[in-house]
């Protein structure tokens, strides 16, 4: 990459942002982070059809990780087998497994007062795949305590 380093922040926080309908692409040139709605979205517009040419066009730009690549679901499997106390952990990994898994699982770690540890535990997994996809596509970076 040409430009100056990305900061894994600003990436950890459009992973975060991640949506089902929408791409999200760096200028790996300027560090510019793009939107782009998959093509037939209501939400597609003529301005989005010269971003989409200008993509395909080189090797300027690289899509970021989607909700698949992500796997939030898996995120919440790890959070759960960090934690010590018992209950929670069963509680948590049972809820994972019925119907509407994020909505339980929201709901517990909500009435257990650790829907901070595990904020926080889920952004530190957004720098991770942050890090890990830079390094995969040979994107420079820096970090906080860089």
């Amino acid at each position: 990459m040409k430009g100056m380093p990305v900061k894994i922040e600003t990436i950890a926080q459009a992973l975060e942002g991640t949506m089902d309908g929408w791409q999200q692409f760096l200028n790996k040139e300027t560090g510019e982070l793009v939107n782009l709605p998959t093509e037939g979205d209501d939400a597609w517009c003529d301005e989005d059809e010269d971003l989409s040419d200008e993509i395909e066009a080189g090797d300027r730009y690289v899509c970021l990780p989607d909700q698949y690549d992500i796997n939030e679901y898996r995120i919440m499997e790890r959070f759960s087998l960090s934690l010590a106390h018992e209950e929670h952990r069963i509680r948590l990994l049972n809820a994972l497994k019925g119907r509407k898994p994020y909505r339980r699982f929201k709901d517990i770690i909500n009435n257990f007062g650790i829907a901070d540890r595990y904020f926080d535990f889920r952004l530190e997994a957004f720098r991770e795949l942050a890090r890990s996809w830079c390094d995969d596509n040979g994107i420079p970076y820096e970090t906080e305590t860089s």
